[in-house]
């Protein structure tokens, strides 16, 4: 069998693996190495660069799992797929093509990280949300938004000097489809979402009080605030704040190790 250039330098049994079937024809794991680095697609890569090193750095930091703590971990992946039964099991790996130590490899890795992450930040949450309290601020918002401005002046008119019901006139009036159908209910936003003016005005608002109209991309938009839910360190945003410092850590880490892609590299010369 004729081989593309650079292809003895991979090992056959890599060669030979099928990683994709199309309509009885396969698609082998080399050719998709080879098509990524052609399209200096390399999100793959360094998604597997940075697996790598965060095994390295767990070992730097003496983070190490327990044959008892993978086990958890993939009872827990069962669970999450309902995959109680053992036949349910084989039949879900069988389709995927891969084994249960393959999961349990994926188990280990994700475990591994989530420790690395708690001694990584350790210490470091309670700060980091002291510092940026506000930032997780949240409030209930509705608006109706409107390409005609003088449309929209005439629903702020309404609602402020004749008491018109604010989500009714959304419903009928409001020209984004997403938020229509639920009476300009846009959910719990963050500060960083709203216009600098208007979320200064919201979050120091009482329920019910209206803004606007002010002018939003394409258009202008009225907004008014059904509830404000000032920042408290729970589960949902201390989980947030782990993983943005974890990711920073991680990122000044990848920048200082060295890391190439020779693949990529000898596919590059070769189109030279």
């Amino acid at each position: 069998m004729m081989r593309r250039p650079g292809e003895d330098e991979i090992p056959t049994s890599i060669v030979d693996i099928t990683l994709i079937q199309v309509n009885g024809v396969d698609v082998p794991l080399n050719e998709v190495v080879r098509q990524l680095g052609a399209a200096d697609n390399l999100g793959i890569f360094v998604e597997f660069a940075r697996r790598e090193l965060v095994r390295q750095l767990a070992v730097h930091e003496g983070v190490c799992t327990t044959l008892e703590d993978v086990h958890g971990e993939v009872d827990r992946w069962r669970y999450k797929h309902r995959l109680e039964r053992v036949e349910d099991t084989e039949a879900w790996l069988v389709v995927r093509g891969i084994t249960l130590q393959d999961v349990a490899a994926d188990a280990e890795f994700r475990l591994l990280e989530r420790m690395l992450s708690d001694k990584v930040v350790l210490g470091k949450i309670e700060p980091f949300f002291a510092q940026h309290t506000l930032d997780f601020d949240e409030a209930e918002v509705c608006w109706i938004f409107q390409r005609n401005g003088g449309v929209i002046e005439e629903i702020a008119l309404q609602a402020r000097e004749d008491g018109a019901d604010f989500c009714a006139m959304a419903r009928e009036f409001s020209q984004d489809d997403r938020t229509r159908p639920a009476g300009g209910f846009m959910g719990r936003i963050r500060r960083t979402q709203l216009p600098k003016g208007i979320a200064a005005r919201l979050f120091a608002a009482q329920p019910g009080d209206i803004f606007g109209p002010e002018k939003a991309s394409g258009g202008f938009a009225l907004y008014m605030l059904q509830q404000n839910h000032p920042a408290t360190l729970d589960d949902r945003v201390t989980s947030e704040i782990r993983d943005t410092l974890f990711n920073q850590w991680l990122q000044t880490e990848l920048q200082r190790a060295n890391i190439r892609y020779p693949i990529v590299e000898r596919r590059k010369q070769d189109r030279q």
